[in-house]
């Protein structure tokens, strides 16, 4: 799916618009920062030249024809700083979601506000089960899954993330039940 088929998302606060390859300039410093992927697979990319490649690809969908890529970059209204990022990959009726906010902007509910955004369009594009993953360090991440009303499922995964063991949570929310 192509970023020009997909909505802006608008909140109280935020406005996630597809991501685009023309957002690696101003989006650079914060995919730049090592810290974002303490607990994320990923790597920062080596300059805006690799992350609009990135992006580039990601807007382009996936190459999967049963599968969607959904990705939008969330940014206040007020002043349209950049604070994070939103993905969702869809497939028929069952969708994978993800958030990252950016350092200087954790703590503030733009995760869960824009994660609501998200679970709201993918109901009306008629999905069903959304799942979130999240490493069980990553308390930010966990609490925003709970506070969406995802259920966690009742055991934990093992993951490795560059070469460590990590334990990952999954969490399901059944789109029919949101209000």
């Amino acid at each position: 799916m192509s970023a020009g088929a997909l909505a802006i998302l608008l909140t109280a606060r935020l406005a996630l618009a597809p991501l685009s390859g023309d957002d690696a300039d101003e989006a650079y410093t914060a995919f730049a920062d090592r810290d974002l992927y303490r607990l994320m697979v990923g790597s920062p990319p080596a300059d805006t030249g690799a992350l609009r490649e990135r992006f580039t690809r990601l807007a382009a969908g996936s190459p999967d024809p049963g599968e969607r890529w959904l990705n939008w970059l969330a940014r206040r209204r007020d002043d349209s700083t950049l604070v994070g990022w939103h993905q969702a990959t869809v497939a028929g009726e069952t969708g994978d979601i993800a958030w990252v906010t950016f350092a200087g902007h954790r703590r503030a509910g733009y995760a869960r506000e824009g994660a609501a955004a998200v679970l709201a369009w993918l109901r009306g594009i008629g999905v069903r089960e959304v799942i979130a993953q999240a490493d069980l360090r990553n308390a930010g991440s966990n609490a925003t899954a709970a506070a969406l009303g995802f259920v966690p499922d009742p055991g934990t995964i093992d993951e490795s993330l560059r070469g460590e063991p990590t334990v990952d949570r999954r969490w399901r929310i059944l789109l029919d039940a949101v209000r």
